[in-house]
C-alpha cells in the first residue's frame, strides 16, 4: 500500500471476517442509529481509517453486515421453506424461529426488525434496507405457499397474500416477544397456540 509520498506503507492486516462479525452483532444489538463509529472501532478492534479503507462509511458497513446476517444467521427461514409439505414448512418456520431467537451469542430478536428502527433522515437508507429484506422474506414465503396451492395443500379459498402477511406478522411478533424477555418455553407455547389456530 502506497502512502501519499509514494512510498510503500504497511498493508492493512487484520481478520476481516471477525471484524465484520463484530460489526454485525453491534448493529443487530443497537440498531443503525444507536451504533456510533466510536462503538464500531472498539468492537471491531480497528481505527476509523482502517474501517473506511476496507468497509467504506457507516452505511456501507451496515449493508455488508446485513448481507452477512442474511447469508448466515437468517438462513434458518430459507431451510424451513424447503420442507416437503406445507404443514412441515409452517411448523419448521415456527420451530426454527423460536430456536433462533433463543440461541446464545446474539441478540434475542431479528436483525431486520431491530437493525434500523430510527426515523431520522440519516437512518433512512438503513431503514430501507431492512424493509426490503423483510419484503424479500415475504416473497419467498408467498412463492412456497403458491406451490402449496398448486399441490392442493392450501385451500383455494385462502388468499395467499393474506396468508403470507398473517404468518409473517406472527413470526415477527415472536421476535418482539423475545426482545421483551419471553423465555423459550413461553415462545414455544405461543407458537403451539398459533399452529392450532392454523389447523396444525
Amino acid at each position: 500500500m502506497k502512502t501519499r509520498n509514494g512510498k510503500k506503507g504497511r498493508p492493512i492486516s487484520f481478520d476481516k471476517d471477525a471484524a465484520l462479525e463484530a460489526a454485525m452483532l453491534l448493529f443487530w444489538e443497537r440498531g443503525f442509529e444507536g451504533t456510533s463509529m466510536a462503538d464500531l472501532t472498539q468492537a471491531m478492534g480497528l481505527n476509523p481509517s482502517s474501517i473506511y479503507a476496507v468497509f467504506g462509511d457507516k452505511h456501507a458497513l451496515f449493508s455488508l453486515a446485513v448481507k452477512r446476517y442474511i447469508d448466515g444467521r437468517a438462513q434458518y427461514a430459507t431451510k424451513a421453506l424447503r420442507e416437503p409439505t406445507l404443514e412441515k414448512v409452517v411448523r419448521a418456520l415456527f420451530d426454527s424461529t423460536v430456536a433462533f431467537l433463543t440461541t446464545p451469542g446474539h441478540p434475542p430478536t431479528c436483525m431486520t426488525l431491530a437493525g434500523a428502527v430510527g426515523c431520522s433522515v440519516d437512518a433512512a437508507p438503513a431503514r430501507d434496507i431492512m424493509t426490503e429484506m423483510r419484503k424479500q422474506n415475504e416473497v419467498a414465503m408467498k412463492e412456497r405457499f403458491l406451490r402449496a396451492r398448486k399441490s392442493g395443500e392450501l385451500s383455494k379459498d385462502i388468499n395467499v397474500d393474506d396468508y403470507t402477511r398473517y404468518l409473517s406478522s406472527i413470526l415477527a411478533g415472536l421476535s418482539i416477544q423475545a426482545a421483551n424477555g419471553s423465555t423459550k418455553a413461553e415462545l414455544k407455547r405461543t407458537s403451539q397456540m398459533a399452529l392450532r389456530h392454523l389447523g396444525y
